[in-house]
């Protein structure tokens, strides 16, 4: 049985480094490069091995149509189809195991490596980079990634121990390593980082809830450390990030109150791919999402200009790699880049790094400005990875006839985030002792429903408003928002009773957001929403 979790927090530091630390970082740093590429090539040969062998072959055909009778049979065959496939899979499982693909595997295979470089990285050290090649691997061999990429020299980042007593440790607001001592920058200012060393250092209890529900009580300590390099305005600095166990401190103001308290009532949330609607008892909201520090289309222009400099400079650099159409020829090739490209290089590294911290200091914003809403969220399960993907089927143009663009919402998943939004504003809501459901999709319907017929209409798209049978048109989002606030105790679709009630104090708030939005000058991506000529 596994063993209970507790909750954890990181706290990151930085090191005052010497250029004998340094030294030390790095080298283990390289070390663990060469673990991490030497298991994952390891687990690429025992695969392919486990892929000849004829048991294998045969149980994952088997499987395979297994998946496809389960995918369009009745109840009553369903559970002997059910039952039979548990069976392949188990074969399948220890198929894996007599091939050594398994994560303890991989940490015995790193053992003698270790030994290569004279045990200059601690075993538990070694083990963790083994499960990271382990996870990489995992995910390809699952079908959740089409294939696994080697680390290059100089690119692995980070190195961590499974515990505070051996290798990289914790003490006295020092960070320990054999016989060196590593002092951490602890400014005077930072109230939340000495709070929360203290809650350490103090050993101090909490109380958390476990999956069971049962109620148990534990210390804060630091589990394990984690040392991460960084580049900063091309100047390579050091952490240390202490994984403790616990619950982050309270940030308060002044007076000593909560900064961010929680509300009460329910509050229910459309996300989308670049835009998020809130509605709840008392307010609305429509934004665009990582919007609120920079308008972040200056910075994209940046970045895909600078990406067409790096790709003229690699295309100049290396012609003999490129067909006469522009794409590039099959086989292992050595690139040979310019001092100009390593330096628009780290220029692109530069402005992506800090446009990774707009999106999060926006979405800590807005999570924190939602936490006074409520303390009953319901919102869409949503599968942004499935959405990032291309289309797989090809079609064509009913006006034009050309073929159509397969690609979806991969980019604006990845200038947005909005699951990075949705996990930053569910940790904060249940950190705080509140609820935060996800609503089946499927089965809710909250796009196409309305609560005046209790029918389900298919909208495309490119439809952005919601008009009733009495003419009352309302923002699609905002309204999708408005249902899953009403969501029953099923979470499967929303209470009519609910909406008829609190529908008029919505119109409400709903025109209120419009207003706002159209007098502000700022547009709501995909929302419809048509600005007002000064």
């Amino acid at each position: 049985m596994a063993k209970d979790t507790t909750p954890s927090f990181t706290l990151e530091v930085e090191l005052v480094v010497s250029p004998f630390i340094v030294s030390m970082i790095e080298r283990e740093l390289d070390i663990n490069r060469v673990v991490y590429n030497t298991t994952l090539g390891e687990l690429l040969k025992r695969e392919k091995q486990l892929k000849q062998a004829k048991r294998y072959k045969k149980s994952m055909r088997v499987l395979f149509a297994l998946n496809q009778q389960l995918s369009s049979c009745d109840k009553k065959t369903e559970k002997k189809l059910t039952q039979e496939k548990k069976t392949i899979t188990a074969i399948l499982t220890s198929l894996r195991e007599e091939y050594g693909l398994t994560e303890y595997s991989m940490h015995a295979y790193c053992t003698p490596i270790r030994h290569h470089f004279q045990d200059a990285v601690n075993v538990n050290i070694a083990q963790k980079t083994a499960t990271r090649a382990w996870n990489t691997f995992e995910k390809k061999h699952f079908g959740k990634a089409k294939r696994v990429t080697f680390v290059p020299k100089d690119a692995f980042m980070s190195f961590e121990g499974k515990t505070n007593t051996t290798g990289w440790r914790y003490r006295d607001r020092q960070i320990v390593v054999r016989n060196q001592t590593i002092s951490l920058v602890i400014p005077k200012k930072d109230v939340y980082l000495r709070e929360a060393l203290h809650y350490v250092e103090c050993n101090q209890t909490f109380t958390y809830r476990t999956k069971k529900g049962d109620v148990k009580t534990a210390v804060y300590r630091v589990k394990y450390v984690r040392i991460v390099k960084k580049v900063i305005r091309g100047r390579k600095r050091y952490y240390a990030q202490l994984v403790c166990a616990g619950y982050p401190p309270t940030k308060k103001d002044l007076q000593g109150r909560n900064k961010y308290p929680l509300g009460t009532g329910r509050v229910g949330c459309d996300i989308g791919t670049s835009s998020v609607a809130v509605a709840s008892e008392r307010h609305a909201l429509l934004c665009n999402l990582a919007d609120r520090i920079a308008p972040p289309d200056k910075v994209h222009r940046t970045i895909r200009l600078l990406q067409r400099k790096m790709d003229r400079s690699k295309r100049a650099m290396n012609p003999s790699y490129f067909r006469p159409d522009g794409t590039i020829k099959k086989g292992k090739k050595e690139w040979v880049y310019s001092k100009r490209y390593l330096k628009t290089k780290q220029q692109l590294a530069e402005l992506q790094r800090k446009l990774a911290l707009y999106r999060k200091e926006s979405h800590q914003q807005l999570a924190n400005e939602l936490l006074a809403w409520g303390n009953e969220v319901y919102i869409e399960d949503m599968r942004f990875s499935s959405l990032q993907k291309r289309a797989k089927e090809t079609k064509r143009s009913e006006k034009t006839g050309e073929f159509q663009r397969k690609k979806r919402f991969g980019k604006s998943i990845a200038h947005r985030a909005p699951a990075l939004f949705v996990s930053t504003w569910k940790q904060k809501v249940e950190r705080a002792g509140g609820f935060f459901q996800e609503v089946n999709t499927w089965t809710f319907k909250a796009s196409q429903f309305d609560h005046t017929t209790g029918e389900c209409v298919k909208k495309p798209l490119s439809e952005r408003w919601h008009i009733f049978q009495n003419g009352i048109r309302v923002q699609r989002d905002l309204y999708s928002a408005f249902l899953l606030q009403h969501t029953n105790e099923t979470k499967q679709e929303t209470c009519i009773h609910r909406c008829t009630q609190a529908f008029d104090n919505f119109k409400i708030l709903h025109d209120n957001v419009i207003t706002i939005i159209q007098t502000n000058g700022r547009p709501v991506l995909n929302s419809g929403i048509s600005m007002k000529i000064s």
